[in-house]
């Protein structure tokens, strides 16, 4: 069982998200804003962040780039989510994401892409 941290600023998206992973066995965490994320990774390590890109107070991709440039979430899986596809794809990887998923998102997608972050 992995915990993955949900960051989106809609909430009907992290009730789905999180339902959806429960329902196959992960634990999931939550945040709505750019500056909850930060406060959610200050006391949990989750295994996974499934992070939007457009938020209310702060940028996916820039939350991303520090997350890569911190050495101890360095090598976190990170799969950006945006309803902006696939426009933004190139500029999720340069950020450093580990994978990219389009709104709505197909759970049987979000499923195969935490399978091909490694987490189990």
């Amino acid at each position: 069982m992995a915990k993955i941290l949900i960051v989106d600023d809609e909430h009907l998206t992290i009730e789905m998200l999180s339902t959806f992973l429960q329902i196959i066995g992960h634990q999931t965490v939550a945040a709505l804003s750019g500056r909850q994320t930060w406060e959610r990774l200050s006391h949990e390590s989750p295994d996974l962040i499934l992070l939007d890109i457009m938020l209310p107070d702060d940028n996916g991709l820039e939350i991303c780039r520090k997350l890569r440039a911190q050495e101890a979430t360095r090598l976190l899986p990170i799969i950006m989510i945006s309803a902006y596809s696939p426009a933004l794809t190139k500029e999720a990887t340069a950020a450093g994401a580990t994978g990219y998923l389009s709104k709505p998102i197909k759970l049987d997608v979000l499923k195969a892409a935490i399978a091909r972050s490694g987490v189990r």
